[in-house]
């Protein structure tokens, strides 16, 4: 879409008049800073807009800036010039409200990153949030309450957020008392993209071969481009896909939302990670593509095929049809939609690698290349695999956490706990260490003694007979449950214990949403249709508007809740 921003004479002559323009560091420039389970001085919010698409008589299309925070509209413009380009790319082509919110990533010259969490209206307005946080369904929300809590109780929420320092994952926001909402931390500690949607990869790939091979091209650093019908379909598997390799990180060009005018990255020889449309396709012919994978997605958000191009398909070591992971992926469906919790699924992976790579990497060892027994396929995997940058980092990484001069200071990255814990006979002082401190901390083994690795090597067998993430799960229990789940309905399902991360398809809870207006006023929201959405220019309403908000599938607990009691986002 040809945008651009609506500049007026004020605008422009600040523009002309900064020259010596410094933009601020609010971003973090270390993963150990912003990834792991501490706070931050720093709010969690660089910028919060509210931008609007006007169509002029003539058929341009023109983005202007209606509110910004914590800065000006001109300053705001000063820092992201961009941000027309990404922040409307997918307005007005659908009117579903899961087709609506897309995240886009803005990168600098030093590779700090910033996400555009997106919410676009059928009224041609968009809530935009950067944030260096890659959590989506957290200011997805944000945006609706934003909107429904009309001009000023929305212009006071998203202040009161951006004065409030970052907590710990996990934690709570220090937010005025008299604000009457309260935010948590997405549980971050596991996994940076956990806030995303990993959980719906599990049916936007129904062919696990596709995922494994998908898995595989992000570890060995390929160019990987993700086609779909619209960017909200396109972003949430660009952004969730990370989410399932954790802990390595994509290091490398990441564009969620790729305009047409930027087409030519895809002739970069780094590695990419990019979200394009199917209507973009034809115009890829003036691109020199090299070597690509290309992740074909259906109307419905469904992978149909996975292309390569000058590039051979990989797949994941040990990821066969006995393996474990295959075996925790198939638990993992047959349960009910319910009782399927984020938690669940990245611990699942996280098990997996640290099973994999663990002693290579907490030890600096090649076994596995070395080792006679391997397949060659694999073997070829491990000898690329040490060659990336992501490999690199999380050695790193793991090394500056083990020789910390606090002691304990390695038990904050969940990768090395959970490589000491399915590897105890090679890390036998670790893994005292952990058990003692667990103990002290809560019984941690008493009550997660059972997940994968705890007792057994990882395989097909444990992976069947103790579960996963955490929840015991032997087979004749599975089995009981999924006819209960089947025949009399997830009601008779049990609750999952999940009190750090309550979510259950987070991406989908949040479309499911059903806001209506506590008065005797027309809904805000009547239902997923967005038939009928306030705007942010209207007139400014006495107080925060009180609403209720009946969820489906986002919390094993109550059903309705009251807005201005507690929400944690």
């Amino acid at each position: 879409m040809g945008a651009v921003v609506d500049l007026d004479s004020e605008f422009q002559e600040l523009r002309d008049s900064v020259v010596k323009y410094h933009r601020e560091d609010t971003a973090f420039t270390s993963k150990s800073q912003i990834f792991y389970n501490k706070g931050h001085a720093h709010s969690c919010i660089n910028c919060f807009l509210v931008l609007r698409l006007e169509r002029q008589a003539s058929g341009e299309e023109t983005v202007s800036i209606s509110w910004s925070y914590p800065y000006t509209p001109a300053a705001s413009l000063l820092r992201y010039p961009n941000l027309g380009k990404f922040a409307m790319a997918n307005a007005g082509t659908s009117y579903t409200v899961d087709q609506l919110s897309y995240t886009f990533v803005l990168t600098d010259s030093k590779g700090v990153r910033e996400y555009g969490h997106t919410t676009a209206f059928v009224n041609g307005e968009a809530v935009v949030t950067i944030s260096p946080y890659p959590w989506c369904n957290f200011f997805y929300r944000l945006a609706y309450l934003f909107v429904a809590n009309g001009h000023e109780g929305g212009r006071r929420l998203v202040k009161a957020l951006c004065k409030c320092s970052t907590p710990p994952s996990g934690g709570m926001f220090n937010t005025p008392l008299d604000l009457g909402l309260t935010f948590n931390r997405p549980y971050d500690r596991l996994c940076s993209f956990i806030d995303t949607a990993p959980l719906d990869m599990l049916v936007i790939f129904p062919n696990m071969d596709d995922l494994f091979s998908v898995l595989a091209d992000l570890m060995l650093e390929k160019h990987i481009i993700i086609v779909g019908p619209n960017f909200s379909i396109v972003s949430n598997v660009v952004m969730s896909l990370q989410a399932l390799v954790a802990p390595f990180d994509w290091l490398h060009i990441l564009i969620p939302i790729l305009p047409t005018a930027l087409l030519d990255v895809l002739a970069a020889p780094p590695p990419y990670l990019v979200g394009i449309l199917t209507s973009q396709i034809p115009q890829l012919t003036r691109v020199p593509l090299d070597s690509v994978v290309v992740v074909r997605l259906d109307p419905r958000g469904v992978c149909e095929r996975v292309d390569y191009h000058n590039e051979t398909r990989d797949r994941l070591p040990h990821s066969g049809k006995f393996s474990a992971l295959r075996t925790g992926l198939s638990i993992l469906r047959m349960r009910h939609p319910k009782d399927q919790t984020v938690r669940d699924l990245c611990s699942l992976f996280l098990t997996y690698y640290a099973s994999l790579f663990g002693e290579i990497v907490l030890k600096g060892e090649r076994r596995y290349v070395r080792n006679e027994g391997v397949l060659e396929s694999t073997h070829v995997f491990f000898e690329r695999l040490l060659c990336t940058q992501s490999f690199t980092v999380l050695i790193e990484e793991v090394r500056r956490a083990l020789d910390s001069p606090n002691s304990n200071d390695w038990m904050d990255n969940e990768f090395i706990v959970a490589a000491v814990r399915g590897q105890r006979d090679i890390f036998p002082e670790h893994y005292e260490a952990l058990t003692m401190e667990e103990r002290n901390g809560g019984g941690f083994i008493e009550k997660y003694e059972d997940c994968f690795g705890s007792k057994e090597r990882f395989n097909g067998f444990t992976a069947a007979v103790h579960g996963f993430g955490g929840h015991p799960l032997g087979v004749g229990r599975l089995f009981i449950r999924c006819l209960c789940s089947r025949w009399c309905g997830p009601d008779l399902s049990e609750e999952t214990d999940d009190s750090y991360y309550p979510g259950c398809r987070m991406g989908k809870a949040i479309l499911q949403h059903r806001y209506r207006s506590s008065s005797t006023e027309a809904p805000v929201i009547t239902d997923e249709m967005m038939t009928e959405m306030p705007s942010t220019h209207a007139l400014p309403e006495d107080g925060v508007r009180e609403f209720t908000v009946s969820v489906s599938a986002m919390t094993s607990s109550s059903t309705e809740t009251c807005i201005p009691k507690s929400l944690s986002c």
